[in-house]
């Protein structure tokens, strides 16, 4: 004959012990993820602004190398939605004879916005510079008028003061001294 016991024996865990479980992996797995999270975005703060210094250089350069040349009188800037930097050079061929009038336009629209775009026109139309250039990457293009010397009733040097503004908050400041300017 079988004896009947008074007690069951226990298996599995309760549903108590199970919650507590869950709740002691949640606490430790919040500060991880956390800490996750925070290192993926500041490769992605890193990588755009690593872009935008990337960009705001070719755009300096290519500004700089341009700017450099223009004729007397022939800066123009527009200020507002759009920003606009207008000038004419005179062109040359390989022996320094100038060959033709060059008009070059620099335009950033939608300043200070996630959706700021700078355009270039060489004569053939505004086109997006430098190319594969995205929305937001520049946030400001500008002369600031008050640390430059483009007037022909100052004395020269005549110079411009440019600044470039990343998304990111970077700032590429230059001077650049123009040798086609004279009084």
């Amino acid at each position: 004959m079988a004896q009947i016991s008074g007690s069951k024996k226990r298996k599995g865990f309760t549903l108590v012990e199970e919650v507590v479980v869950i709740a002691v992996i949640a606490i430790l797995a919040i500060p991880l993820v956390t800490l996750l999270n925070q290192s993926i975005q500041a490769q992605i703060y890193g990588t755009k602004d690593v872009k935008g210094q990337y960009y705001a250089n070719l755009i300096m350069q290519d500004f700089e190398r341009r700017i450099r040349r223009a004729d007397s009188g022939s800066i123009v800037i527009t200020t507002g939605n759009p920003y606009e930097v207008g000038f004419i050079y005179m062109d040359s061929d390989r022996n320094g004879k100038a060959t033709s009038s060059v008009k070059y336009k620099y335009r950033l629209e939608n300043p200070g916005t996630k959706d700021a775009l700078l355009y270039r026109n060489d004569g053939s139309g505004y086109k997006i510079f430098p190319t594969g250039l995205e929305k937001g990457i520049i946030q400001n293009f500008e002369i600031d008028e008050s640390n430059s010397n483009f007037d022909t009733n100052n004395p020269p040097p005549y110079y411009l003061y440019v600044e470039i503004e990343t998304g990111t908050g970077t700032i590429l400041q230059k001077t650049i001294y123009l040798v086609n300017y004279h009084s």
